[in-house]
């Protein structure tokens, strides 16, 4: 587990203030497409923390573990530790946060280091479904190619490992915070508390709980409690 402490929102305010934060447009968007949508057990806490860890690999099976969540001390980032990747493998890891103030309430991070403690963002996803009143559903759509330097680099792509975050707090430093968290798996046993699931990307397929033997467990606080995923991809061939 990563021990350095972490920027969480520090790198985002930065670039806003500097003024050199880039976005890509939309428009121009092509390629495969690929929509996550996350279902927690009763309404969304805007005070809370959600996230879409997603890394890429130019692997069909990827032989380092996805996405996984931080649940103790030593805190590191907070929310997310990942093995680094084979130096043949692309070394870029990814992940998307609900941000009610952000123009589509979705914003695009990316991690510039292996332990995951500096991140930056760099653009909106190419479709966002912004929640209402009493919902208790996240959904957006990202091209390949916003997670990538070039398409053809998004050409290279396999496969997304993946993982779904959901927590009350980002805690820091090696304090005992009272942190209540849900993710892929069954936060109850210590055996599934880890599952970060691998999704294929050379075909259009639906891809959801059911998929991956129903992984998911519960958790204390219906906010927080994952009860349904997806990820559809629409691949442009």
């Amino acid at each position: 587990m990563i021990r350095a402490k972490a920027r969480w929102l520090a790198p985002l305010l930065a670039l806003a203030v500097g003024g050199c934060a880039k976005f890509p447009a939309n428009s121009g968007i092509s390629g495969t497409l690929v929509t996550f949508t996350l279902t927690v057990a009763s309404t969304l806490n805007p005070g809370y923390v959600y996230i879409f860890a997603i890394n890429p690999s130019t692997q069909t099976n990827p032989t380092t573990t996805g996405p996984q969540p931080v649940v103790a001390p030593p805190w590191g980032n907070g929310f997310e530790y990942c093995a680094p990747p084979p130096a043949a493998d692309v070394p870029n890891e990814y992940y998307v946060a609900w941000t009610p103030s952000a123009p589509n309430q979705y914003t695009i991070y990316q991690f510039v280091d292996s332990t995951l403690t500096a991140n930056y963002a760099i653009g909106y996803p190419y479709n966002g479904v912004a929640p209402s009143g009493a919902n208790n559903t996240l959904q957006f759509t990202i091209a390949l190619s916003q997670i990538a330097s070039s398409p053809q680099v998004a050409s290279t792509y396999q496969t997304l490992q993946v993982n779904f975050l959901t927590m009350n707090q980002v805690p820091l430093g090696d304090s005992n915070a009272n942190k209540i968290e849900d993710a892929l798996g069954d936060q109850t046993n210590p055996a599934t508390v880890n599952e970060p699931i691998n999704i294929p990307l050379y075909t259009s397929a639906l891809y959801n709980n059911a998929t991956y033997g129903n992984i998911l467990g519960p958790c204390p606080d219906p906010a927080l409690d994952i009860t349904n995923f997806s990820v559809q991809v629409t691949t442009s061939h």
